[in-house]
């Protein structure tokens, strides 16, 4: 999914975790954290993966992606900051909030604008701070966030999705580190973990996501535009489903 949509694994992971979490023992009241955290932790290997199959593809555009890395850096700091302090179902709302936007948005037809990234670089920066804080309150790579505004901006698909993955780096980059500084003291005592980053799971993510997403890179290079929006957008609602259905599932 990272390497087909740019979205960085987290719509998968972040569910996934939250199903999970309960299971092995870590506070309740922390698991959103703690999926979030891992999440983001675990997208620092699969953005590179997925952007650098798209790199080769010559699909992602790098000179936008510059103008935007200062902000999505920002960002993310700002956004797991601000993690640490919002309680747990709140941060489940966020997140399913924004993948049900999401999959309007790009279910929708839209007359695409066409601009020069070099002479409106302000506007990149501003969104990618943005992007990078929503990205980092949710656990994503900013996919979601940026595709769209992407689209709408004149990029087409499939380098806006190319350009996304390669923008998930610094998100998730800058984001982990956050998550672990501030999560350092609510973690303290938890085994095999570093702020609200559990270990275990990283690395069992890690390992097998990174082997896998260049396989969605390429394939995202053989399926039309419309095609690609469509999948987007039913696995965002898909996923909005799968989370609502874990919570509901755990509290039971």
């Amino acid at each position: 999914m990272a390497g087909l949509l740019g979205i960085g694994g987290g719509f998968v992971v972040v569910p996934i975790l939250l199903l999970v979490l309960p299971r092995i023992g870590i506070e309740e009241s922390l698991h959103a954290h703690f999926a979030i955290g891992t999440s983001l932790a675990c997208i620092v290997f699969t953005s590179l993966s997925s952007a650098y199959s798209h790199h080769r593809k010559k699909a992602v555009n790098w000179q936008l992606l510059k103008s935007m890395v200062p902000g999505l850096i920002i960002g993310a700091w700002l956004g797991a900051m601000l993690a640490s302090v919002i309680k747990g179902p709140f941060l489940i709302l966020i997140f399913v909030s924004g993948a049900l936007f999401t999959a309007y948005y790009l279910s929708r037809k839209h007359s695409l604008q066409t601009t020069n990234p070099t002479t409106s670089s302000w506007i990149y920066f501003l969104y990618a701070q943005f992007t990078g804080i929503v990205s980092a309150l949710i656990g994503i790579g900013g996919g979601s966030v940026l595709v769209p505004f992407l689209v709408y901006r004149g990029q087409p698909m499939v380098k806006s999705v190319a350009t996304a993955a390669a923008c998930g780096f610094p998100i998730a980059l800058f984001g982990s580190i956050g998550f672990v500084v501030s999560g350092w003291q609510a973690a303290k005592g938890i085994e095999n973990a570093s702020g609200f980053i559990y270990w275990p799971a990283f690395i069992s993510i890690v390992i097998f996501s990174s082997l896998s997403a260049p396989l969605g890179a390429k394939v995202a290079h053989f399926i039309q535009e419309k095609h690609l929006k469509q999948a987007f957008s039913a696995f965002l609602i898909l996923t909005s489903v799968q989370i609502i259905y874990s919570q509901w599932f755990s509290a039971v």
